[in-house]
């Protein structure tokens, strides 16, 4: 609650600031992103996952300062996330935890198993737009310039049921006593009966509650009336901050994103008078 109201402070101070702008637009866009878990240390744990399309959408508010040139502000929902299916090591915080106290700290465990990452996220990008005019109908512009990201409720999601390994290779089971009840000179182990690893974790002490980072897009218009216009809007983003906060275990991680949208904004002229001169 507190950083969302962090976000409308400074989303409707934006807005009051470029409100004397000559022409003003104010719209909406709604699409599908494709984001990009990027680990750029090949970390056992955050390798290898594959994009999940998820929803994104946004209100903006579009202040001339010239005929072409403006700055877009925006509010935006968001959601990003990754998926790996298939064996992979359990990440730690997601181990059930009847299983922890008999093993080793910090020694990968394996399995195989469904994993799905979910981030939802609110958004604010402050964009530098510039526009060209293809005739009296259509339009095509290009924006960039950063973003600020504020995380909200993520989640790990896993389902199945598995028999887990402390090596890749599966050469090194997961052995548990089978007679604990007898001395120890009298203990054997058995191989660990399959575990079911179904969870929905929620994991934001693990994760940094904010991204900064840079976006770049291109767009076309198209205008239905005087003061009405369609619009597609295709945009990449890269986050510049680490997603998680134990970088030791989970190494580092950067999210990045592909957004395909289609949006209406309507444009209203400034009635900012200038003063009469004597």
């Amino acid at each position: 609650m507190k950083n969302l109201n962090k976000i409308l402070v400074v989303f409707f101070l934006l807005a009051n600031v470029f409100s004397y702008a000559q022409t003003n637009k104010y719209g909406i866009r709604a699409g599908v992103g494709i984001p990009n878990l990027k680990s750029t240390d090949n970390n056992i744990y955050s390798k290898d996952y594959k994009s999940v399309t998820g929803f994104d959408g946004s209100l903006f508010a579009d202040f001339g300062i010239t005929e072409q040139f403006s700055i877009k502000a925006e509010l935006g929902f968001l959601r990003k996330g990754g998926e790996r299916n298939g064996w992979q090591p359990i990440p730690p915080t997601t181990l059930p935890p009847e299983l922890v106290a008999f093993l080793p700290a910090g020694k990968p465990v394996y399995a195989e198993f469904d994993n799905k990452a979910v981030f939802s996220y609110l958004e604010i990008p402050i964009l530098a737009k510039y526009e060209w005019d293809l005739g009296e109908t259509w339009g095509v512009y290009v924006n960039g310039g950063p973003y600020i990201d504020f995380m909200l409720s993520p989640k790990q999601v896993t389902s199945g049921t598995s028999s887990l390994y402390y090596d890749e290779g599966k050469q090194a089971p997961v052995q548990v006593r089978a007679n604990p009840q007898d001395p120890p000179a009298d203990w054997f182990l058995v191989d660990l009966p399959p575990v079911d690893l179904t969870a929905e974790t929620d994991i934001s002490k693990d994760l940094g509650t904010i991204d900064f980072g840079a976006m770049f897009g291109v767009g076309v218009t198209a205008a239905i009336s005087k003061h009405s216009e369609l619009l597609l809007d295709i945009r990449g983003s890269y986050g510049l901050i680490p997603l998680q906060n134990d970088k030791d275990i989970y190494g580092t991680v950067h999210m990045g994103n592909l957004s395909f949208a289609v949006g209406y904004a309507y444009t209203f002229e400034s009635k900012v008078q200038k003063p009469i001169k004597d």
